[in-house]
């Protein structure tokens, strides 16, 4: 099992720390601290890489200097400015990644703020979301009940309510997409998926948490609960052993995105430095003859061949390493990859579903599925319908547009243009009243403005 580190705080002085923030701070903007941690995160990264071929000689020594190459690149993350939404509640994308979606109970809220106010430290949940690496999504009544039962929860010390409803207002809540489930979405559901929701909801069990399942059931999404009644809803007799251990489970995914940001970078720019190589061999021959290029390579082919066999044992040696490496990072991957994607619930799949449910409801789901995994975030009509599945059912354009404008989880953030989810009226309140803006890419935390007053 990958014993990869993601730290809710780094090793070093700056991780350990918690940053004080003065208080007429303002929330980051969502380009500054993730962009220059993400530089110093790859410069980590090609500092370790140039230690391939100097030692390392199975694909097992490449995955464990991927492996410390990861943890290196959580502790810049672990002090990035938190990313807020706009003050219009559209929050920021993820270009290089397809973040998988975390739906998260009240519980484990509670206990998470808790420990972030003791600690100092940002716990595992909220730097893997605010590196983009994870998607976190609560139904409107967890947003409701954790500002509800503040005051119980705090009420034994050592943390004060105050300094739990800070926390949870601009640590928490700018990574947390709030989704409205209403009535209506159980028709969503496939048949067994449909009485499981509606046995939680029977006196005697948890109807609170019956909208909460019922997200973690649409999104196909890893549930966070210390209930084992809204467990079972979303996972039926699946094993919940191992559940509990859902730290090590969001290390995992969050190992596993941080990997996948790396390889999609390292393709995008292998294809963009193809694109160029191609584009100028083909003004190269165009503007010559296309025998002068086989010339080039003829006379290339000559200079490796005369080269001492010394030389060419090097640049075979480096070619192996390179492919070594290629290996060990993909097998730290899959790794990670299958620890986190396991952890999500088993869910009918789409032939399935446009079997047991209306065509409307079918295609709802599918909206809200990919547009929860959307790298861009929000989506418009005509973006969204590219990105969907075969579904079995009709998909085009006008209908997708519709289920958008009908249906509550999706918000229109911009004319035209929607996303999963909304963010928290504390949150948009508190961005209206601050509006963002700059501040040093050092500075982790946030704290209230005098005179602002508690979420609500």
């Amino acid at each position: 099992m990958l014993a990869t580190s993601f730290r809710s705080g780094g090793a070093d002085d700056a991780a350990d720390a918690r940053v004080g923030v003065a208080p007429e701070a303002r929330p980051g903007s969502a380009e500054d601290g993730p962009l220059a941690c993400q530089s110093a995160a790859r410069a980590v990264a090609l500092s370790s890489l140039r230690c391939v071929g100097n030692g390392f000689d199975s694909s097992e020594d490449i995955a464990r200097l991927v492996r410390g190459m990861v943890a290196d690149m959580h502790k810049y993350s672990a002090v990035a400015p938190i990313r807020f939404p706009d003050p219009r509640g559209a929050f920021p994308g993820d270009i290089l990644l397809r973040p998988p979606p975390v739906v998260v109970d009240a519980n484990v809220l509670r206990n998470d703020i808790r420990r972030t106010c003791r600690t100092g430290q940002r716990t595992v949940l909220v730097t893997a979301a605010n590196a983009g690496l994870l998607r976190l999504f609560c139904a409107e009544h967890v947003y409701h009940e954790v500002i509800e039962h503040s005051g119980d929860w705090t009420a034994a010390g050592p943390v004060t309510r105050d300094d739990f409803l800070r926390t949870w207002l601009l640590e928490y809540l700018p990574l947390i997409r709030v989704v409205p489930i209403e009535e209506g979405h159980l028709a969503w559901l496939g048949p067994a998926e449909l009485e499981r929701v509606r046995h939680l909801a029977q006196s005697g069990q948890d109807p609170d948490d019956v909208p909460s399942a019922v997200l973690a059931l649409l999104l196909e999404a890893f549930f966070l609960s210390e209930d084992v009644k809204p467990l079972r809803a979303v996972y039926g007799d699946a094993d919940l052993s191992g559940h509990r251990e859902w730290v090590s489970i969001l290390k995992a995914g969050g190992d596993a995105g941080q990997l996948g940001k790396t390889f999609t970078l390292a393709v995008n720019l292998t294809a963009l430095a193809g694109n160029g190589v191609a584009s100028s061999v083909q003004r190269i021959a165009a503007a010559t003859s296309p025998w002068l290029l086989v010339a080039i390579g003829l006379g290339a082919a000559w200079w490796y061949l005369k080269r001492p066999a010394s030389t060419r044992q090097q640049v075979a040696s480096a070619a192996e390493s390179i492919l070594t490496c290629v290996l060990g990072a993909a097998i730290a991957y899959q790794e990670v990859q299958d620890q986190f994607t396991g952890a999500a619930p088993k869910t009918p799949g789409w032939a399935s579903l446009a079997a047991d449910l209306p065509p409307a409801a079918v295609l709802g789901r599918a909206c809200l599925h990919t547009l929860a995994r959307s790298p861009g975030c929000d989506r418009s009509a005509a973006e969204l319908t590219a990105e969907l599945p075969h579904l079995g059912v009709a998909q085009g354009e006008a209908k997708v547009r519709q289920v958008l404008r009908d249906a509550g989880p999706f918000i229109e953030v911009w004319r035209g243009r929607w996303q999963a989810g909304q963010a928290a009226p504390a949150l948009l309140r508190y961005l209206t009243m601050q509006p963002p803006k700059r501040e040093p890419p050092d500075n982790a935390q946030h704290a209230l403005p005098p005179g602002s007053g508690e979420p609500s």
